[in-house]
């Protein structure tokens, strides 16, 4: 019952915020944007986008290690790419990190290492957007109202210095707690440790944001690459809460929203996001074929067993 309220709520948050959107649109001008799309930049940000996808599952599979969980990194870039499948093509039935739990978890990892894993991966992304809002928020920020300027850059800057002084109290308190499951969960919190995991963090959100310039040039956007290191961190975090489906609504609502403020219709904020989330489906894709080879190859474990014993 509780799931399905969840799935509901969702729902009429992507649908309400689209109906919204689509009743300011020329759907002829954003047939005409989608037509004008310029190929080469188009294929230079699915390529970082793949260079994203390669690092966040490096990150995460240096996150499993740190809390003593170790598997090639193929193992992690299989099960990363399943849960985008699930993600993407499966928007709010099944979520792509209870998914990545479930693997590890089934491949003999506990399910304190498992969550831990992904909230530690989720979290140091995060930090990754943040940081990126802190440094341009003042240098890009200009056409923002100045009150939400103001106040983005006071929330980043206090929950940039939370996350580290977090780090350094669960330190100091670690040498003290010898309980097993907060000795595990407080692994990362070793300075070297902390700090691979921000800079992949960072490299990650750096990564994307190249991406989505370059699908912005492929429309034809004259929006200068650092407008995009403050405009895609913000709809990143916007969109990745859990308040719809897939971040549908939120993400081409955030874009048309913030492109409006820069002097692009609507129909340009829609056009990008749902061009992010296409181009997106072909990690998804990549996904399924790994979830399928996955289900072949347990298939055929199980028909081994039955065989020899």
């Amino acid at each position: 019952m509780k799931k399905k309220l969840s799935f509901g709520v969702k729902l009429a948050v992507s649908v309400g915020l689209l109906g919204y959107l689509f009743r300011q649109t020329d759907f002829n001008l954003l047939w005409q944007t989608f037509r004008a799309v310029s190929w080469p930049p188009l294929l230079i940000a699915i390529l970082f986008l793949a260079l994203f996808q390669g690092v966040s599952a490096l990150r995460w599979q240096i996150v499993a290690s740190f809390l003593g969980f170790s598997k090639p990194y193929k193992y992690f870039l299989n099960i990363y790419l399943i849960g985008v499948y699930f993600n993407t093509f499966l928007p709010g039935l099944l979520g792509g990190d209870l998914v990545r739990v479930f693997y590890l978890v089934r491949d003999g990892c506990s399910k304190t290492v498992a969550s831990f894993s992904i909230l530690y991966d989720r979290g140091f992304g995060l930090l990754g957007a943040l940081l990126l809002l802190l440094v341009f928020l003042p240098l890009e920020g200009g056409f923002l109202p100045p009150l939400g300027q103001k106040a983005l850059l006071v929330l980043s800057a206090v929950l940039l210095a939370g996350a580290v002084l977090l780090a350094i109290f669960l330190r100091f308190l670690r040498r003290r707690i010898s309980h097993e499951l907060f000795q595990t969960a407080t692994r990362i919190t070793r300075l070297e440790r902390f700090v691979i995991l921000f800079l992949l963090g960072l490299m990650v959100q750096v990564l994307y944001n190249i991406h989505v310039f370059f699908l912005g040039q492929s429309l034809g956007l004259e929006v200068s690459w650092p407008k995009y290191f403050l405009i895609i961190p913000l709809m990143g975090i916007l969109a990745s809460l859990p308040i719809s489906l897939g971040g549908f609504g939120v993400r081409e609502g955030t874009l048309s929203y913030l492109l409006g403020l820069l002097g692009y219709p609507t129909e340009v904020g829609v056009a990008l996001g749902f061009l992010t989330y296409g181009v997106n489906l072909l990690a998804g894709f990549c996904g399924w074929v790994c979830y399928l080879r996955s289900g072949r190859k347990e298939g055929k474990e199980e028909e081994w067993n039955s065989a020899t014993s």
